[in-house]
């Protein structure tokens, strides 16, 4: 037969039931020390909570001024709990935790369903202990919706594949126009593999399967452009502006920063809320005078630890923190490609199971040659949509790779001999990651040599040792055997788990998460970072002498950017005016403007200086110098000791608030 019927055996059960609570416990445990999570997602939550407007039109403040820089049906997921459950920190971040539990429990049957339970689980297992994918969970980004919606639409192209059924296939590419209102283009990444499935999989005639597939690329337009359209069709008067844009257009978001801009580092595109690759960590290296030191000689430290350094091409996935997110298990995955499908006794290519191996490997080939030459901008947490096929085909490749040393003959000795490799290839990346070296030892790594080579010893012992030198093991060796595996099995997972375990225990930045082993453990020696290395604002000194000093205007107050603006929505709930958008790049506010809304009494109180390091390296004061100069011009500086306190900045900041209504009381 072509199927693994699914049984419910107690073990296997129970082991299901253990991986799923540890996956909860990993993305709900100590949540709250996360606070908001990305600060300006969560604004834009509590904006779009307030009115039906603010929700459809994805408003980054309460007065839908603009709106943030994705499609709204992640945030709208937010919206729901916020209403369900009142706006607080975790009600923000539920949401994508449960996402991530869920998607765990769908790729078990996914893989089942084809490679039986062992395999299931230990992919479900893989997935649950990747580190990229627990720290994603625990924020309030959108990307651990679009892998729940991505595995969602795999599980109905695998069942259209199989049945030849043009509903399911419209079914499968509606779900990933869905994933592109999360996120855009960063669905449409699986869909060469996708339309490789069903067009040498489906039991159909090729024309029927070319003309099905052109039907599901109509379904596929149609869904994922009716927001798009809908945004762009509203009079720009009757809906925010489309941030991250030049041209207020939501479709130009989607093509441009959020399409080309993710492979072309053009200046065309610097008006996004993006950094190209490398750029934030070079200029995070020359904040602190070291660039050559943080880029060029052994691994990244400090604050240039949160954005990605290596270099577009064929060996960037293999930078030590890149890999250390999400590709530990590699070794396994290539076992998962090359027996995967050798389960099925049924001669030829279009079998069931080489259908989900064919699956998974495009589904992982695609995205790895879009993150490894994407010159535009890039960040760790992408990494999460690599998760679930590198997960799979880890949890196919060991379960083939045990059955391979129960039957005997020459593959037996594979088996091992992967727990060697793993542990090497694990070794290699925390060598680049942390710096590590034979001198250096830390207990993970002793822990895994020692772990690796016990298993692989006695896997060998047990070979050399049984009655025949071709033939199975019996019921002693196999009870030995697993007692084998399973000490291996627990050496490769050790380091994972603790990269894992690194955004539990040490909260990583909102707004741009990651894992990284360097908060528990040192880095080339040094002492490991233990505390959260970009603290938020906390602006409640300036939001009392603002509410103190507001006289009806619709803004509270005006920014440069949404770095202030968006502590200040989510604590306050007041209508904040970000002039430039996410980066203070949009060209929205004009000097000429803002004088009409002054003089229509919309707006009194302008901060300048606002912009964070980034956003000014990418020219924010250049694009602001305009306003500022107004600003300065026309206003009155208030005297910082009213407003600013040591949370903001403190007086070595070069934030400055002018009331350009001035009043006495004020000043």
């Amino acid at each position: 037969m072509d199927t693994v019927k699914p049984r419910w055996r107690p073990p296997l059960g129970l082991g299901l039931f253990a991986v799923l609570s540890m996956a909860a416990a990993l993305r709900l445990w100590r949540l709250d020390q996360n606070g908001f999570g990305n600060e300006y997602y969560t604004a834009s939550v509590r904006s779009m909570s307030l009115s039906w407007h603010n929700f459809f039109y994805n408003s980054f403040d309460p007065a839908g001024f603009i709106s943030v820089d994705k499609p709204p049906l992640a945030l709208w997921l937010q919206v729901a709990s916020v209403k369900l459950f009142g706006f607080h920190a975790l009600s923000v971040l539920i949401p994508q935790a449960l996402e991530g539990v869920a998607a765990v429990a769908l790729l078990y049957h996914l893989v089942q369903r084809r490679f039986g339970a062992a395999a299931g689980l230990l992919a479900a297992l893989f997935l649950a202990l990747t580190p990229v994918s627990v720290a994603i969970d625990r924020s309030s980004n959108t990307d651990s919706c679009l892998v729940l919606v991505l595995l969602l639409a795999a599980w109905a192209l695998t069942l259209a594949a199989e049945r030849g059924s043009l509903p399911l296939l419209a079914l499968a590419v509606a779900l990933v126009g869905l994933g592109f209102n999360v996120k855009m283009l960063a669905a449409f990444v699986v869909l060469p593999a996708f339309a490789l499935v069903y067009l040498v999989g489906a039991p159909l005639g090729w024309r029927r399967r070319i003309v099905d597939l052109g039907v599901a690329g109509a379904v596929l337009a149609f869904v994922s452009l009716s927001w798009v359209l809908a945004f762009d069709l509203t009079p720009p008067d009757r809906r925010p502006y489309a941030g991250t844009t030049n041209n207020n257009s939501m479709l130009e978001l989607a093509v441009g920063p959020y399409g080309v801009g993710r492979f072309i580092r053009s200046a065309e595109f610097r008006s996004a809320s993006i950094t190209p690759a490398g750029a934030p960590a070079r200029a995070a290296a020359q904040a602190v005078g070291s660039a050559d030191r943080a880029l060029e000689s052994g691994p990244r430290r400090g604050f240039s630890r949160l954005f990605v350094g290596a270099p577009a091409g064929a060996l960037r996935l293999a930078d030590g923190q890149l890999a250390g997110q999400v590709g530990w298990l590699v070794p396994w995955a290539l076992a998962g490609f090359a027996l995967g499908a050798s389960r099925d006794r049924i001669r030829g290519p279009l079998s069931r199971t080489r259908l989900a191996v064919i699956l998974w490997l495009g589904w992982l080939l695609t995205y790895a040659i879009v993150y490894s030459y994407a010159g535009g901008f890039f960040h760790f947490y992408y990494l999460a949509t690599m998760a679930p096929p590198l997960a799979a085909l880890a949890g196919i490749g060991l379960a083939a790779l045990c059955a391979s040393l129960l039957r005997g003959g020459w593959r037996a000795v594979l088996l091992p001999a992967s727990f060697l490799l793993t542990a090497a290839w694990q070794l290699s990346i925390d060598a680049s990651a942390l710096g590590w070296t034979l001198g250096r030892s830390h207990p993970l790594h002793i822990a895994l040599v020692v772990g690796a080579l016990l298993s692989a010893g006695a896997l060998l012992v047990l070979l050399v040792c049984r009655p025949s030198a071709a033939g199975p093991l019996g019921p002693r060796a196999r009870a030995l055997a697993a007692s084998a595996v399973a000490i291996g099995l627990a050496a490769v997972l050790l380091v994972p788990a603790a990269w894992a375990l690194s955004s539990v225990l040490v909260p990583g930045a909102g707004s741009i998460p990651s894992a990284d082993l360097a908060r528990l453990a040192p880095v080339a020696g040094d002492a490991p970072a233990r505390s959260r290395i970009a603290e938020p604002y906390d602006p409640s000194g300036l939001v009392a002498f603002l509410e103190a000093n507001h006289t009806g205007e619709r803004y509270l107050l005006a920014t440069t950017t949404t770095r202030l603006a968006a502590p200040i929505i989510i604590g306050s709930g007041h209508a904040v005016m970000a002039m430039g958008g996410f980066h203070g790049l949009d060209p929205i506010v004009t000097p000429d403007k803002l004088a009409g809304m002054v003089e229509a009494r919309q707006i009194r109180f302008v901060m300048v200086g606002d912009a964070p390091f980034i956003s000014r390296r990418l020219g924010a004061d250049v694009a602001a110098r305009p306003i500022t100069d107004w600003v300065q011009a026309k206003g009155q500086l208030v005297d910082p000791a009213l407003w600013r306190s040591s949370a903001l900045g403190g007086r070595g900041s070069g934030m400055r608030l002018y009331d350009l209504r001035p009043d006495p009381a004020a000043r």
